[in-house]
């Protein structure tokens, strides 16, 4: 009798491999090979579930942006606004071998969406809901007057994300 298999379970095991390959390894370090690896599976199995390598990253980023997003939910729904707001800007930073990872994943798609459309619109979506997220924070904090009124909450999500992205920057080189 033929071995039933959970496609759906399957395919999150390639994903879930795919980024932990990128975050190790870097974009360059990926290959069908090496996720195949990562995995337990042979790299037919995994073609079997990707059309292509631009997929399986595009899905990977999909992955990755899933897992981050979880854990900032749920500091999203802190009582405290101005706690929330630090929280959430926590989670962001590289302060362990974990959330470096991310990073690297991170970096290797802005170095890559130089030269890929496709890629760009990924890391543009990413940026845009990380954007969003930080200003609603700021805007929650302003409701409780944890924050002037008067504070542009837009802008001043722009000055956290370039300054989140600066410290990243920095502790990765």
């Amino acid at each position: 009798m033929p071995k039933r298999v959970d496609h759906r379970l399957r395919r999150e095991a390639f994903l879930e491999a795919a980024y932990r390959t990128i975050k190790k390894k870097g974009l360059a370090g990926v290959t069908v090979r090496a996720v195949a690896k990562e995995a337990g599976f042979t790299t037919g199995a995994l073609v079997h579930y990707v059309e292509s390598m631009d997929r399986l990253l595009a899905e990977a980023s999909e992955y990755a942006a899933r897992y981050v997003r979880d854990d900032m939910l749920l500091m999203e729904q802190l009582p405290d606004k101005l706690e929330a707001l630090r929280q959430v800007l926590h989670l962001s930073l590289p302060l362990d071998e974990e959330r470096r990872g991310n990073w690297n994943f991170w970096v290797g798609f802005w170095e890559r969406s130089v030269h890929d459309a496709s890629v760009r619109k990924l890391t543009q979506a990413r940026y845009a809901e990380w954007l969003k997220r930080v200003e609603r924070l700021i805007k929650n904090a302003q409701r409780v007057r944890d924050i002037p009124a008067s504070i542009d909450a837009h802008k001043q999500a722009k000055m956290c994300v370039a300054l989140v992205d600066g410290i990243a920057t920095q502790t990765l080189r």
